[in-house]
């Protein structure tokens, strides 16, 4: 589950107005922490609080690890907590702790600095006191977040936060946990649960989630099953991307497959002897159970003609690459875009650097506006349904970043959508699916040296 810091104050708000007092939520969250922190018992630590509910999270955190036997000093470089609860855990808590007026060395630091109250760039000394945190050598335990970094966007971030070693995520990640330029801050994540009811529309997707059963083949089904595609790609300078796709498609599991692409492209026919082909200036007289355009595509006369059939058609359509247009927005069924950041720069009209400071949002809003689905790739690629909900997929795989994959996904994409019985969420499945391969492939090829080739290979291997 992913929450944005409005979202997170709302719960908390709700909670209270339920009956739960503000200093038995604090206790509940900041308890549930402690279980999940993995030192060894002689460890000394020193806990760093600031003055809101972060800072009495911090407290909490404190007394409990005392009263298990570690040596636990406090240190409150903004003064003393100015939230009432935070006051009463800190109260309590001195009995406890030591309380010390400078930082000193210790084996572990908790950061209980700032939470998702947090706005704006950090000023003053709390600027002094990231710095000095960040200079130790020892391992630093965040709670929420590490203190610095805006829990929804970069927009106005200056990359004074606390780098992490390891983060313990309250109730539900952060939107900022999965911006490139934050989530280095974070160390390793971990969601702690604190028993509150959830409410996000967002989840995050691991290699648990991938649907294993699309793997499997009933032995009563038959090609029609799987899905009649069609893949439209390619153009005089980027010839290959359609068979890429294409070979992605059949490995994929798609029934049957018909490649539209431009002359030249013939003589890799040979490639994919499994499909069947036509040219771009063919007339397309049937109808598909899938249609996927634009791997190696551009602008052009061919690309115009193509899409006045394609938007008549009742059936998914995913569009990639040179078909990514404002254009190209309407069609009769589901529509997928597929854009890597520079491409839905020039669908916005906004610059990548805004894009990236700010993806969750400015991703559900064009979904929503246009209403499409939408795959933004990324080292945390987001799949956003047409009402702005989505996932976010946390399975590594760096083999990505190379020319190629994204024709690989809009063929996975094809087979995907094109079957009769479609998984639940096809796009979230295509994009697990494509993650494992090149994690899996990954671990025999270096990531540098991954082709697209090979992970249509690995595809079939997992």
């Amino acid at each position: 589950m992913i929450y944005t810091a409005a979202e997170i104050k709302q719960i908390d708000r709700t909670a209270i107005q339920n009956g739960m007092p503000e200093e038995v939520l604090m206790e509940r969250a900041a308890s549930a922490i402690v279980p999940h922190i993995r030192i060894d018992s002689q460890s000394t630590i020193l806990v760093i609080c600031g003055t809101g509910n972060n800072g009495g999270d911090g407290w909490v955190v404190a007394r409990e690890l005392a009263m298990r036997g570690h040596e636990v000093s406090v240190w409150s470089p903004l003064g003393k907590s100015k939230s009432e609860a935070a006051a009463i855990h800190a109260s309590y808590a001195s009995a406890f702790v030591h309380l010390v007026e400078r930082p000193i060395e210790t084996d572990v630091i908790i950061d209980a600095l700032f939470g998702v109250g947090l706005s704006g760039p950090v000023t003053g000394h709390a600027r002094e006191v990231i710095e000095w945190v960040n200079r130790q050598s020892t391992p630093v335990i965040s709670i929420d977040v590490p203190s610095g970094i805006p829990s929804d966007h970069t927009r106005d971030f200056d990359d004074m936060a606390i780098r992490a070693t390891y983060t313990y995520s309250l109730h539900g990640f952060k939107r900022s946990t999965f911006l490139n330029r934050t989530a280095p801050f974070y160390g390793k994540v971990e969601r702690v649960d604190i028993g509150l009811p959830h409410t996000s529309d967002w989840k995050v997707l691991t290699d648990a989630d991938f649907d294993r059963s699309l793997l499997e083949r009933d032995q009563f089904s038959h090609k029609t099953t799987y899905g009649h595609g069609m893949l439209i790609g390619g153009s005089r300078h980027f010839l290959g991307a359609p068979f890429l796709g294409g070979r992605a498609a059949t490995r994929s599991g798609i029934g049957l497959l018909r490649l539209s692409i431009p002359r030249e492209a013939s003589p890799l026919i040979s490639t994919l002897p499994e499909a069947m082909y036509q040219q771009h200036t063919d007339v397309v007289e049937q109808s598909y159970d899938a249609l996927a355009i634009g791997p190696g595509m551009v602008e052009g006369e061919a690309l115009n003609l193509i899409w006045q059939y394609a938007k008549q058609q009742p059936c998914p359509v995913i569009l990639d690459a040179g078909a990514l247009s404002t254009k190209r927005l309407e069609t009769r069924g589901p529509l997928t875009l597929t854009p890597h950041p520079g491409e839905f720069s020039r669908l916005t009209g906004k610059s990548v650097e805004e894009i990236e400071a700010d993806r969750f949002s400015i991703a559900c809003e064009f979904a929503k506006r246009h209403r499409v689905h939408l795959i933004l790739k990324g080292t945390y690629t987001l799949i956003v349904t047409p009402d702005g909900t989505g996932a976010v997929n946390t399975v590594e795989a760096s083999a990505l970043a190379k020319g190629g994959s994204g024709d690989v996904l809009t063929g996975i994409l094809l087979a995907l959508w094109a079957r009769k019985e479609k998984p639940s969420s096809p796009n979230e499945q295509a994009v697990l699916w494509h993650a494992l391969a090149a994690k899996s492939i990954s671990q025999t090829i270096h990531p540098a040296s991954v082709l697209a080739s090979d992970l249509i290979e690995e595809l079939g291997r997992m």
